[in-house]
């Protein structure tokens, strides 16, 4: 999830704010980082959220109880919970 406009930007500014958009699974708020940074975003709600726990997967800042909660909603819904 991360094709960005040609825009100078702090990548730093980039990932905090895409960090607190997902870590918050506020549909408005994931959508509204993504219109910013021109971030395609899958039409399919189940898709859209397995994107959105598979990404919360791999962030560093995430906490145990936000991975496991994606991990939990992956698996409940028959995804796998890494990217491979």
């Amino acid at each position: 999830m991360a094709r960005v406009n040609a825009k100078s930007i702090k990548m730093e500014q980039f990932v905090r704010e895409r960090d607190a958009a997902l870590l918050s699974l506020d549909r408005k708020k994931i959508e509204a980082y993504a219109k910013k940074y021109d971030v395609p975003l899958p039409k399919d709600e189940t898709v859209f959220w397995a994107m959105i726990h598979k990404c919360i997967m791999s962030i560093n800042s995430a906490t145990f109880e936000q991975k496991q909660k994606s991990y939990d909603w992956l698996v409940d819904h028959g995804f796998k919970p890494y990217i491979s």
